[in-house]
């Protein structure tokens, strides 16, 4: 990603097409989808033979648009395309990010601060969010706006490389916030999704567990005793809300958080696959088969990593999810129900 930020910062974010493809050369096919088309034209393309110099755009007609050498008067036509003005399509970069990271969307220009954009927002807990910006303007011009409205803590990517100075550093510090340069914290894709990379993923992990919230202490949660004989027949699952369940047996009974059944993200904290694998069992009361639409391609090997994980959490023996051929689908052994 670095050759896009890098022609990006270069021409701030937008200009023709003709001029992006002297920026980005062979790399402009692999980037382009992350252009957006404007209804403008531009007033200069470069040359088309030399990088230096700049042509006029002409346009005589719809159909006719010239680029002229004022200086020689040469005039060559102009495909429209070329002319046209294209900017970075944020909304699609940082949607493609969010989608990779379990954001939440909440894009918008903040009018107050010139390139201030909300980009989303991560949750930590119920009660404690941190909001995402983007910054493609003056980086202390922004910091300092979001340091007079609120006292909050925000993750702030800038469109700038490098390392910040002196001020910005001391600025996000007293904010207790974190800041991510674009050019080194994004990549791209197979598929061209752009999302963050091993090292930005890993700093803010870290980011985020020193501002989560530990967890509320509950007289109910101080161990769940499950006698040596117990069956998975005689256990009950009971989702609470989206990110615990109440676990009862014998009499006793836990509330367990997803972390502590092994259910999280090691990059990010988030919730695994087999976590909503578990919550779509207890959607559909239960049982899964093929026409449910929370089975996917690979719910096989997702219920048998699911049995795995519960099978060493609650210590208990046997298979807690079972294959039943009458239905031709997947049968939880326990008794499991959703939240309400």
């Amino acid at each position: 990603m670095e050759p896009f930020w890098r022609a990006a910062r270069r021409c701030r974010n937008e200009t023709t097409l003709a001029h992006w493809r002297q920026l980005l050369g062979d790399h402009l096919p692999f980037f382009e989808h992350l252009l957006l088309a404007t209804d403008q034209l531009g007033s200069h393309i470069p040359s088309p033979t030399c990088g230096w110099t700049w042509w006029d755009v002409e346009v005589r007609d719809q159909q006719s648009i010239y680029a002229v050498n004022k200086s020689t008067m040469e005039t060559q036509t102009l495909p429209r395309r070329d002319a046209v003005v294209f900017r970075v399509n944020l909304p699609l970069i940082f949607r493609s990010i969010c989608r990779t990271s379990d954001w939440r969307w909440d894009y918008h220009e903040v009018r107050e601060a010139e390139g201030l954009y909300r980009i989303a927002v991560d949750s930590l807990s119920p009660s404690v969010q941190l909001s995402i910006f983007c910054v493609s303007g003056d980086l202390d011009a922004s910091l300092a706006y979001l340091a007079a409205v609120s006292n909050k803590t925000y993750v702030i990517f800038r469109s700038s490389g490098g390392d910040l100075d002196a001020n910005s550093q001391l600025m996000l510090q007293r904010m207790h916030s974190i800041d991510f340069a674009l050019p080194q914290c994004t990549e791209l894709g197979d598929r061209g999704i752009v999302a963050l990379n091993d090292s930005a993923m890993q700093r803010l992990t870290d980011f985020r567990r020193q501002h989560s919230p530990p967890p509320e202490p509950n007289p109910q949660n101080q161990g769940l005793d499950v006698p040596p004989a117990t069956t998975w027949s005689s256990v009950q699952i009971h989702f609470i809300d989206n990110e615990t369940i109440r676990v009862s047996v014998a009499g006793s009974s836990r509330i367990f958080h997803y972390t502590q059944l092994g259910m999280a993200n090691s990059r990010n904290a988030k919730p695994v696959k087999q976590w909503q694998l578990l919550r779509t069992y207890a959607d559909n009361h239960g049982v899964l088969t093929w026409r449910d639409s929370g089975a996917a391609q690979n719910v096989k090997k997702q219920t048998q990593e699911l049995n795995k994980k519960l099978i060493a959490s609650l210590g208990i023996a046997g298979t807690a999810i079972e294959y039943d051929r009458s239905i031709k689908g997947y049968r939880t052994v326990f008794r499991i129900e959703a939240d309400g």
